[in-house]
């Protein structure tokens, strides 16, 4: 009886052998490769907010270049300022900027001591923000009317753990969360009032960024920041490109470079204690800070280069996935309620497909609400061939405390070129023709209909994002309550 029991148990192992044999040889093709490709995209989900914000700082670091003065440049612990509003042809670095305020941008490096940003009193009770996140693209810190009104003031960002003492006319703000910052400063502009253009300028030439030790010298230097030649000589073969061309070239033609570029980030960055688990399971890999790709075997480096390009793909088709949590009403998407500070919320896929692929940092909901369309009423994807219209009818319009607008962008998130020069409608468009009660209906296509060029948002053949911004956004909107109407096709 044993013998044939131990019989019966050894050819159980033997098929079990079999039937794993046959298993490992259909489905594993090479377990490093596979392996390394695994942990490959979901490492993309996490760290693309990392690669974007390292390319877009070597890319704004650079001098000014003639032909791209609507392009960051020199924006390094001083603002580069957009002065005037582009059109769509004069910028093509994607992000779906807005049109409604002046830019200021920076990246800031906090190293061993305080950096003040300075605001001048804004008056006329304009509308101004400056959103702070870092490397990672989470907001951590405001100035602006919503949290700190117009009067001016100077405010610290300081290192981690910090205690020293700040001058009594610095108010200290918040810890650097990662040594490199982003700054998105907007400042409203009004084109229906002559010289708005000019005063917002003389605003943003106040605006200020100095180093606590050179607090109070009449004309400070720059503060200091580790040199960026490392990161230039990664990406100075790709940068004369637009940011959308750059990462697709990347990912088809060297996708190893994605790697080596987030070791850098990471390297100069970090993560947050939350995720330093991921560190560990990237060691494997070569990823994370003092590792060496160079180490790597064929197969690994086979399994990240895929894992990059398929990352990618994730990451541009997430908007229209189930992948999304957004709130759909009427064709519309409501941003996640953590949006612009996903990551803190362990929400890393979106993160990086939008609130870092689609906009770089995103807003707090508190301080703007952006909602996104991209399917009309049959469920098919927006299309400029087509004509559609929005109407919202009598007292339906955005609710916004500051303001609101409708923009159109591309598959790049650039603005559509187009004769007339308008990229965007909204409550300051003074064009904009009303009905009797109060209703609006706006027209989008590649022509306007007869009679209705007022009402026009032009479009262009491809596909179509519309982004409906709410400045100060009210209560129904916060609380995901208000119904936008449906984008529908003509």
């Amino acid at each position: 009886m044993r013998k044939l029991l131990r019989n019966s148990a050894l050819i159980g192992l033997v098929a079990v052998s079999v039937t794993a044999g046959i298993w490992y040889n259909k489905l594993v093709k090479n377990p490093t490769q596979e392996y390394a490709y695994a942990k490959g995209v979901d490492a993309v989900a996490y760290s693309f907010p990392y690669f974007l914000n390292s390319m877009l700082l070597s890319k704004w670091s650079k001098p000014p270049v003639e032909g791209t003065e609507f392009t960051p440049s020199e924006a390094v612990n001083q603002y580069w300022h957009l002065s005037e509003m582009p059109s769509a042809e004069e910028y093509r670095d994607g992000g779906m900027p807005n049109q409604d305020t002046l830019y200021s941008l920076a990246f800031i490096h906090v190293g061993e001591e305080p950096i003040v940003m300075s605001v001048p009193p804004i008056p006329d009770e304009r509308y101004y923000t400056f959103e702070i996140a870092g490397f990672d693209s989470d907001n951590f810190a405001y100035i602006g009317k919503r949290t700190h009104g117009n009067l001016g003031g100077n405010y610290a960002i300081v290192p981690p753990g910090w205690d020293g003492a700040l001058p009594a006319d610095v108010q200290k703000l918040a810890e650097a969360p990662t040594p490199w910052i982003i700054v998105f400063g907007r400042t409203l502009l009004d084109p229906n009032k002559p010289g708005d253009q000019q005063k917002v300028n003389a605003l943003q030439a106040q605006y200020r960024i100095t180093s606590l030790p050179d607090w109070g010298m009449d004309n400070p230097p720059l503060p200091p920041h580790p040199p960026l030649d490392d990161l230039d000589a990664l990406l100075n073969p790709y940068l004369a490109d637009g940011a959308p061309q750059l990462i697709r070239k990347m990912a088809l033609q060297d996708p190893m470079l994605y790697w080596q570029v987030v070791n850098w980030a990471l390297d100069g960055n970090g993560v947050p204690a939350r995720d330093q688990s991921r560190l560990t399971d990237w060691a494997t890999l070569g990823l994370g800070p003092g590792q060496d790709l160079s180490t790597l075997g064929d197969d690994t480096r086979e399994g990240l280069s895929q894992a990059v390009m398929q990352g990618m793909r994730i990451l541009q088709s997430y908007p229209d996935s189930s992948l999304n949590p957004a709130r759909t009403i009427n064709g519309w998407k409501y941003p996640p309620m953590h949006h612009g500070r996903s990551g803190v919320s362990g929400q890393y896929l979106g993160r990086a497909a939008v609130q870092s692929m689609m906009g770089i940092i995103s807003n707090d909901p508190e301080e703007a609400v952006y909602m996104g369309s991209r399917d009309d009423q049959f469920g098919e994807r927006l299309d400029g061939r087509h004509q559609y219209q929005l109407h919202f009818a009598a007292g339906q319009l955005p609710p916004a405390r500051e303001f609101w607008s409708l923009a159109a962008y591309d598959e790049d998130g650039n603005g559509i070129i187009n004769p007339l020069n308008r990229h965007a409608v909204g409550d300051r468009s003074d064009h904009l023709e009303y009905d009797a009660d109060g209703a609006l209906t706006i027209y989008l296509g590649p022509q306007p209909p007869a009679g209705k060029q007022n009402n026009w948002l032009p479009l262009a053949e491809g596909k179509i994002t519309l982004v409906l911004r709410m400045y100060g956004p009210g209560e129904t909107v916060l609380k995901q309550t208000w119904n936008p109407p449906q984008v529908r096709r003509l």
